[in-house]
């Protein structure tokens, strides 16, 4: 039972989401990429209350990016950008999550992706690999601060036991 005030916890999500974001920013930045907005994406959409929730949200949102990517630019070379392929793409996209057995946050990792890769890759040729090394990045950051906040959270509750 958790029994600290509301507001303290959502203290700490914000210094969390703000900390994450700047540090995954940075990183992806100082590793190459072009859109480095998608790291802090990552962490902004995995950062949840436990590590458990947190890691599972993350690996979901890791799959559908890898399925996303790889359906979109394995067919997407072909179609021109446009409502209708977009639709094709996710309606692919999502029969191929569901047939993995992947439950709804992992399909609608896999659309999103596909909607993004699908209309930016043809701006730039760098963003399916930002947004696969700048996802990883940004789970990374995400786990790793819940990691240490909640060391630092049982290091106080020793301290004051």
């Amino acid at each position: 039972m958790n029994t600290s005030h509301p507001n303290e916890n959502l203290t700490a999500l914000i210094w969390k989401l703000a900390i994450g974001s700047t540090l995954s920013w940075e990183l992806a930045k100082l590793l190459g990429s072009h859109h480095p907005y998608l790291a802090p994406l990552s962490v902004i959409l995995c950062l949840q209350s436990t590590m458990n929730q947190t890691i599972t949200l993350s690996v979901k949102r890791l799959i559908g990016t890898v399925i996303g990517i790889f359906l979109t630019v394995l067919i997407a070379k072909k179609l021109s950008v446009n409502g209708w392929n977009l639709g094709l793409l996710i309606l692919i996209g999502g029969l191929s999550t569901k047939y993995l057995k992947s439950d709804k946050v992992t399909i609608h990792q896999v659309a999103l992706t596909i909607l993004f890769v699908f209309v930016f890759e043809q701006q730039t040729q760098h963003y399916a690999i930002d947004r696969m090394r700048d996802t990883m990045i940004g789970l990374a950051v995400g786990i790793i601060i819940q990691i240490v906040w909640f060391q630092f959270i049982l290091t106080l509750k020793k301290r004051v036991s």
